[in-house]
């Protein structure tokens, strides 16, 4: 359905292929867009704070890093949810146990420890980006990692992600409970937001702001960029 030019106030994003590519710089077309629209623009990503700001070029936006378990605005940092050594280290126990049988190009580019979150890239976060786009396009492989390997955890959850990643979180410290965080905080309507996002199939780290507001789902920065100019 088209949105009615200012039916919504505030619109919330996935970054890595709502926004731009995985871990790639948006692009000019895309930032001169977001800046010419009236409402207000929240980027919600596994992606640390610092790297949304990289990919963004400092957008003057909402950045909630890590599910939004790090959240700032300007120079004001929101709120910080870290995990404890011992979820960290119960997340890397899984990893573990998770039955790779591929090469990838480099052992040590696959865990990310961002501080509220830890990422596994099943092929690599600084991969090429072409190839980590034709690795897992369908999640396949990452759904059939966790069919071989539950996740079973009393405080931590794990999400699809990106183009190759499994984001691990505090259980229930998702995107949908984030969203509803900052709502709730700033004393917004949530029938004034709008959420655009790529994982919003069953398992997918946008899955859980489904119910929470309004849903958009996108197949690519260019299917955004479609929708968003309609709503001008």
């Amino acid at each position: 359905m088209t949105e009615k030019k200012h039916t919504r106030r505030h619109l919330f994003f996935d970054l890595d292929n709502t926004l731009t590519r995985s871990r790639s710089k948006i692009t000019p077309e895309m930032r001169g867009l977001l800046e010419s629209l009236p409402h207000d623009i929240i980027v919600i990503s596994g992606a640390s704070v610092e790297q949304i700001r990289h990919q963004l070029d400092d957008l003057p936006v909402y950045y909630m890093g890590q599910n939004g378990n790090h959240t700032v605005f300007g120079d004001t940092e929101l709120w910080l949810d870290a995990l404890t050594p011992a979820e960290g280290a119960e997340i890397r126990t899984h990893i573990a146990s998770l039955p790779r049988t591929w090469d990838v190009p480099n052992e040590d580019d696959l865990i990310e420890d961002r501080g509220c979150q830890l990422s596994y890239s099943i092929y690599g976060h600084h991969a090429p980006v072409a190839e980590k786009e034709a690795f897992d396009p369908d999640q396949k492989k990452r759904r059939a990692l966790l069919e071989a390997s539950p996740l079973e955890s009393d405080t931590i959850e794990v999400k699809i992600a990106g183009t190759t990643t499994l984001d691990y979180f505090k259980r229930g410290k998702h995107k949908g409970h984030n969203v509803m965080r900052l709502i709730e905080h700033l004393g917004w309507d949530k029938e004034e937001c709008l959420y655009f996002g790529d994982a919003l199939f069953p398992g997918g780290n946008d899955e859980t702001v489904m119910g929470v507001i309004d849903t958009q789902a996108v197949t690519d920065p260019s299917d955004t960029y479609t929708r968003l100019t309609a709503m001008r």
